[in-house]
């Protein structure tokens, strides 16, 4: 199972703006960005959650990981070797998901309410679990030190970034 997620809050006061030549800063040869104002953050989130899906102990490096991100709907999908995700964006957020196919899962995105997001976005994800599902669960680590739920040791992934945190996880047995 894989999942991936990550996240760009566009009101951060410190978040640089890239216009398209910074592309080629992350840019893998094969790589399929449409025109957009935000094309350098739509690269970004997706390569940043294939690398999350992929749960390597290695270090994130964006012009290794090729994706092609097309319209679909009233949102944009992208595709990087086996994997399949989605990008979503509004006023304030630009944010990309990904897992493996026909894995049903949940993600979820709030504005982030304390001064620890790493914490309370760990402590969401429970809530989220307990009003879902009735499991009591606990993120754990697995042997490479990634996030897993103690239930059935599920794959889940954070994200966080200025003013907005989220996670996605498969959908527990």
């Amino acid at each position: 199972m894989m999942v991936g997620i990550d996240l760009v809050d566009l009101s951060d006061p410190l978040l640089k703006p890239r216009d398209h030549r910074a592309l080629r800063l992350i840019s893998h040869p094969d790589d399929h960005v449409p025109d957009h104002p935000h094309s350098f953050w739509l690269l970004w989130t997706a390569k940043e959650a294939v690398f999350k899906a992929q749960r390597q102990i290695i270090p994130f490096e964006p012009k290794k990981i090729a994706v092609s991100i097309s319209p679909h709907d009233n949102a944009l999908s992208f595709q990087s070797e086996t994997l399949r995700g989605n990008i979503f964006q509004n006023q304030s957020i630009i944010y990309a998901i990904v897992h493996s196919e026909n894995q049903p899962c949940y993600h979820q995105i709030l504005k982030r309410n304390t001064q620890s997001p790493s914490e309370e976005v760990r402590a969401m994800a429970i809530q989220f679990i307990k009003l879902h599902h009735q499991l009591q669960v606990a993120v754990r680590t697995d042997e490479k030190n990634l996030p897993v739920l103690s239930h059935q040791q599920l794959p889940i992934s954070f994200t966080h970034h200025h003013d907005y945190l989220g996670f996605i996880l498969p959908k527990p047995q």
